[in-house]
């Protein structure tokens, strides 16, 4: 019986081992399934909007928000958002929505094609997003004067990876 009770005490311990080192190894196992897949997420994370000055933090939360939205959809959908004139057009509309008495001037094209500086007007913001500058500014709406867009670079096509 003392024999029989030592053995069962013997088995429960091994046992008791073998499920501690099963844990730590599932634990184990999920930190490395963690790791991994966090850093395919960030390799796998498109580029973001990357802020070099503004007018205003709630302005530059707008323009950032609808940068990255038409940026990411012209990476991903480049038939659908693929020229500057359709990013403009994107941006213009969802700024319209906040500032409707204001008309934005969005120029746009790639980091070290050119230099712009904007220091008057209430709205402004400077932005990169992977290899383009955005610039965006503001000039109040007279409803007399139709403003001529002139978009230059309007058909200039997103060269991605």
């Amino acid at each position: 019986m003392a024999h029989g009770l030592a053995d069962l005490i013997v088995n429960v311990a091994a046992w008791s081992l073998q499920g501690a080192n099963l844990a730590l190894e599932i634990h184990d196992g999920l930190k490395d399934k963690e790791k991994k897949s966090s850093a395919a997420a960030s390799a796998n994370q498109s580029p973001r909007a990357v802020l070099i000055t503004a007018s205003s933090a709630s302005f530059a939360r707008d323009c950032e928000r609808a940068i990255n939205i038409a940026f990411t959809t012209s990476q991903t959908f480049p038939t659908m958002m693929g020229t500057c004139a359709d990013v403009d057009e994107f941006i213009r509309k969802e700024l319209r929505k906040t500032y409707s008495r204001e008309c934005f001037h969005i120029i746009i094209g790639e980091n070290d094609a050119f230099g712009f500086s904007v220091d008057s007007g209430e709205h402004c913001v400077e932005s990169t997003w992977d290899k383009y500058r955005i610039i965006i500014f503001s000039t109040k709406k007279n409803p007399q004067t139709k403003s001529d867009t002139h978009d230059a670079n309007s058909q200039m096509t997103f060269k991605w990876k």
